[in-house]
């Protein structure tokens, strides 16, 4: 591939894009198959890839070598599956070990387990400031003005990435109880 062709899609140019898809989609997808051993979903994941490339787009003109930029970004997407699904398996096998012998209600259990992981997975996929900051403030228990001041930004910075987490928080929460 020439190296202009980062900086043309970095410039939004649509066919530099065409020929970058054309060219390392099989590759790409062929290199996280031999990761998920799943056709199907090195196919999603390949297609992650390339979401992503046009999404930051604008970093590809800093980028040396379009090759290396593009496999080390499927294996990070590749990777953040892997852990994702061994996050799911982990949080179905606790829950198939949990005792229900307190007479709790397993229904109401289940849906606040998946409420717990919905929320976690949703944090997990925010930008990692808007991630750094909920953390910070829901499972630390730091206050608005003391996030500001570890992590050298406005207090409005941080109300503002905390608005967003928790709107993002609640439209996942709302899409899980619409489909249940």
């Amino acid at each position: 591939m020439k190296s202009n062709l980062s900086t043309d899609i970095a410039s939004g140019n649509h066919e530099a894009y065409k020929k970058v898809f054309m060219a390392y989609f099989p590759k790409v997808k062929y290199f996280i198959v031999s990761f998920v051993k799943s056709e199907a979903v090195a196919e999603e994941l390949a297609q992650e890839v390339f979401a992503k490339l046009w999404e930051d787009r604008e970093k590809l003109a800093s980028v040396q070598s379009l090759n290396a930029y593009m496999y080390r970004m499927a294996r990070n997407i590749t990777l953040n599956y892997i852990e994702h699904t061994l996050v799911e398996k982990k949080y179905l096998q606790q829950l198939a070990q949990y005792d229900y012998d307190e007479g709790q209600n397993i229904e109401e259990d289940l849906i606040a387990r998946e409420t717990e992981l919905l929320v976690k997975l949703t944090v997990d996929k925010m930008p990692e400031q808007r991630k750094k900051i909920y953390q910070m403030s829901r499972e630390e228990g730091l206050k608005n003005d003391d996030i500001a001041k570890r992590l050298n930004i406005k207090k409005k910075t941080v109300e503002n990435h905390l608005n967003i987490a928790l709107k993002e928080i609640r439209k996942s929460i709302l899409l899980l109880y619409l489909f249940f």
